[in-house]
């Protein structure tokens, strides 16, 4: 079994379903009526991508040996979105390395590994850093392969820049990134910048999350829940497990609602210098006026 069908093997891929939420059903009651406010149940069937544009878009991108940077906030589905990408080009009969923040000598050996590439010379020793890159570049410049590179801003900004230098020889890559500064890789390839999910996404995520819980949820619940997802397939899934847990939490921790904060600082700071001006012109025209002789010193 290789790297790639390892990755595709845990769990841990079909749990986090922010992109492919599977759906269950549970038994029918014997009458087939629901109560009134209970959420119907899902439908059996294949899993479900919400992402597909970008998916699409993204493959396309690659295949035309592009490069495309995927942002967005943490648990908006990056990294589903590229094991999706992964695993749609693997089943169409291309090498993708798909490697993850570490130490650069360590990713380069996982590129090398997902490639099939030796890692050491003729008399067995380990090849250097450098002798890992130069073997990646050459088998990259005869083949057709990509690289996946998920969690990117927190990689080595060495290696982002030798990401670049490849990037500058026409190899096509995907790097999916949190944040990113507009630097190296980042400012160089364009961008698609992962939205919230629309609502009705999200409720199915957090109705399929329920069921595999076996939480009895009403549309009521799962309303006052969906506050806290912000179209964020990930807190959706956590809203579920807090409630399971029976966790009694306020707020959220997605950015779809913005602080005001700064605005009302601006806005405060702009009062006080119309302020100042309108006391400036104030005080020059008591003066102005204080200065005009007075009505009985007047020539006539």
């Amino acid at each position: 079994m290789n790297y790639l069908q390892q990755r595709f093997s845990i769990p841990a891929f079909t749990a986090f379903f922010s992109l492919f939420p599977q759906r269950t059903i549970s038994p029918s009651t014997g009458s087939g009526h629901r109560p009134k406010n209970e959420e119907p149940e899902l439908d059996t069937g294949e899993f479900t991508i919400y992402r597909q544009a970008e998916l699409n878009r993204t493959t396309a991108s690659l295949l035309a040996n592009g490069a495309i940077l995927i942002v967005g906030e943490e648990g908006s589905g990056k990294s589903v979105l590229g094991n999706a990408v992964v695993e749609k080009l693997t089943c169409d009969g291309f090498l993708v390395a798909f490697v993850e923040p570490t130490t650069p000598k360590q990713m380069l050996l996982e590129i090398t590994q997902q490639f099939e590439l030796p890692t050491e010379d003729i008399e067995g020793k380990n090849l250097t850093v450098d002798k890992l890159k130069r073997a990646i570049a050459e088998f990259l410049g005869e083949n057709t392969a990509f690289i996946v590179l998920d969690d990117a801003q927190n990689c080595d900004m060495k290696f982002r820049i030798w990401l670049k230098q490849l990037r500058r020889k026409g190899v096509p890559m995907l790097v999916l990134a949190t944040d990113p500064p507009r630097s190296d890789i980042f400012i160089n390839i364009p961008r698609i910048e992962l939205k919230p999910l629309p609502e009705k996404a999200i409720r199915q995520i957090m109705k399929a999350a329920a069921q595999e819980r076996a939480i009895a949820l009403t549309s009521a619940d799962l309303s006052k829940l969906q506050e806290r997802a912000g179209g964020n397939p990930m807190l959706a899934i956590r809203a579920i497990e807090e409630e399971y847990l029976g966790l009694d939490i306020e707020g959220a921790d997605h950015r779809r609602y913005f602080d005001i904060t700064p605005l009302i600082l601006v806005v405060g700071v702009i009062f006080v210098i119309m302020g100042g001006i309108a006391a400036a012109i104030f005080l020059g025209l008591s003066r102005l006026l204080y200065s005009l002789p007075q009505e009985e010193r007047r020539i006539r």
